[in-house]
């Protein structure tokens, strides 16, 4: 079974993205975690092809969260989905190697990158 990782703060945030993954990806387990800690502490001892973070969140920002799961997943897809849509943040995402979708998040988005990966319907 593939498995998505969303962290967002916001709940609201997290159900939107949740709800758009299950009817477009019914087979795939949802991890949700409110903040980058509670992140890496679900996803520790699993394989997760695929994480979309929010970048501001209290303590750990997105890029930080990013940082640290290319180090324990090395092949894990990242995207950084967020409402800061200036360049500098954007140049950043691309200079870590990591995807950008601004907030809100649409169908069309989730279905591009899971159905980019292998796990695609």
């Amino acid at each position: 079974m593939q498995a998505i990782l969303i962290v967002d703060d916001s709940a609201l945030a997290r159900m939107m993205v949740k709800n758009i993954v299950s009817q477009a990806f019914p087979q795939w387990e949802i991890v949700e975690a409110g903040n980058a800690q509670d992140g890496l502490e679900k996803v520790k001892n699993q394989q997760i092809p695929i994480a979309l973070i929010d970048f501001n969140m209290p303590g750990m920002n997105g890029v930080d969260l990013a940082a640290k799961l290319m180090e324990l997943y090395p092949k894990i897809s990242i995207h950084l989905v967020t409402a800061n849509i200036q360049e500098t943040m954007r140049l950043r995402a691309d200079a870590m190697g990591i995807g950008f979708i601004k907030k809100p998040v649409t169908r069309d988005d989730i279905v591009r990158i899971i159905g980019g990966s292998d796990g695609g319907v």
